[in-house]
């Protein structure tokens, strides 16, 4: 009896919750967009959705931070990605400074360096030609107003002169390379031998010293100048071996020069105004 009572009920129950579920719908189709059933989703609505703004800004930081964690080891990847790619830049960098500095050692010692030929110069006329009694020098008509600087070389048609020593705003001096200090540096053509030249004055023959004893050299052998002495540009012109003899302690030749250049005729030369200072700014 009891069964029967319940299953009874059960049924009361489902048939109420259908006839108010057929109402219900049968009356939101009726009514128009202002109706009861309208008003009730707009309260809800209204009532909801303050809540959910509040859920959603308490909420937002949080997620953004769990975000930003889990971006966190793509940051720190990306990170070692461009310190590995600036120290490889530094190592480029280094590389190619170290490159540099050995092919200009490579240049000095193959000579390979502008031609001196080439080079802008000016023409001056030697004005003053009575040497001093403690240098071999003589006094040019062109100075610092005319681009010429202290340590630049001067030539003329046959070869090496010699160096600027002084400059004043329309005149220079130039110590010849007949001079004992004028510190030329040179080589034997052809044959890759470098020394020092010594000058003994007008008149008198020049000097290559520091050549091993053992270096083929011969009379007739033609003396240029070498860029190893950071002054004179290469090649240029300096004398041919006149004689060749071994020094008295046997470790080195001496060997004399007769120079190109008379240097009791010099009238006019030429300074190479891309040689000392300028040539080193060029190659540095």
């Amino acid at each position: 009896m009891r069964i029967q009572r319940r299953a009874g009920r059960g049924r009361l129950v489902l048939l109420v919750f259908l006839t108010l579920s057929v109402g219900l719908i049968t009356l939101d189709f009726q009514q128009n967009e202002g109706g009861v059933i309208e008003g009730a989703k707009d309260l809800s609505a209204s009532v909801v959705e303050p809540v959910q703004r509040g859920f959603a800004a308490v909420f937002r930081p949080v997620g953004n931070f769990f975000s930003s964690v889990g971006e966190l080891g793509s940051l720190r990847s990306e990170n070692s990605r461009l310190e590995a790619e600036l120290k490889d830049l530094r190592a480029d960098s280094q590389e190619a400074d170290a490159i540099l500095e050995e092919n200009a050692r490579i240049r000095a010692e193959l000579e390979l360096d502008e031609s001196w030929a080439s080079m802008d110069r000016v023409a001056a006329e030697v004005f003053n030609k009575e040497p001093s009694n403690y240098q071999w020098a003589y006094t040019i008509n062109k100075g610092v107003a005319d681009g010429v600087r202290k340590d630049m070389t001067v030539v003329n048609a046959l070869g090496l002169v010699g160096k600027i020593v002084d400059v004043a705003e329309h005149s220079s001096t130039v110590l010849l390379a007949i001079d004992p200090r004028s510190g030329v540096t040179a080589k034997v053509e052809g044959k890759g031998f470098t020394g020092s030249i010594s000058g003994q004055g007008a008149g008198e023959p020049l000097s290559l010293e520091l050549i091993p004893v053992d270096a083929d050299i011969e009379r007739g052998d033609k003396v240029v100048t070498s860029y190893l002495g950071g002054i004179f540009p290469p090649n240029i012109p300096v004398g041919t071996v006149s004689a060749v003899e071994g020094d008295a302690a046997g470790t080195e030749q001496v060997i004399t020069l007769e120079p190109y250049v008379d240097f009791t005729s010099i009238d006019f030369v030429q300074v190479l105004l891309e040689s000392g200072p300028r040539g080193r700014e060029r190659d540095s």
